[in-house]
């Protein structure tokens, strides 16, 4: 009798810790990336204009003609590493518009073509945000915040 109780114990237990793994809802797309959301942060999926919103947001829509398929997953299968939250980032919204995030506060925030000509200097907001507005113009560009630099190549 005890060895039938320890083994449904054993079992309801192993039962359980299965169920209490994390699912992920994994998008992927034309070019083989793949980007993963974590089902217990309840994301919120629609499709809007030709486009997959994924909590209505602008970093996380994606036209249709980009999406090769999306299916669920026991693992996060994003091939990007986590980040802090603290980490500048650089995100493009568009082919002429760019968003700096995590830079200082109210620090500057410069767009220099290669040859040092300065093309566009704004303000961070008071959350350390920037939006940069560029010409169509095709080269490569230095996006200096604080003591941190990156390189565009706008093609």
């Amino acid at each position: 009798m005890i060895k039938k109780f320890i083994s449904i114990l054993l079992l309801a237990c192993s039962a359980f810790t299965m169920s209490a793994e994390s699912k992920y809802m994994t998008v992927e797309l034309q070019n083989s990336v793949k980007i993963s959301f974590l089902l217990d942060d309840n994301p919120i999926i629609t499709y809007e204009n030709e486009s997959l919103l994924i909590n209505k947001d602008s970093e996380t829509t994606y036209s249709i003609d980009d999406v090769k398929n999306y299916h669920f997953t026991e693992n996060n299968q994003t091939a990007a590493e986590t980040i802090s939250a603290n980490t500048l980032r650089i995100v493009k919204l568009d082919e002429q518009t760019f968003k700096v995030e995590n830079a200082q506060p109210n620090s500057i925030v410069t767009v220099n073509a290669i040859n040092g000509v300065v093309v566009s200097k704004v303000n961070a907001d008071t959350e350390g945000n920037a939006i940069i507005k560029m010409s169509n113009q095709t080269g490569v560009y230095v996006i200096t915040a604080g003591n941190q630099a990156f390189k565009i190549i706008k093609k």
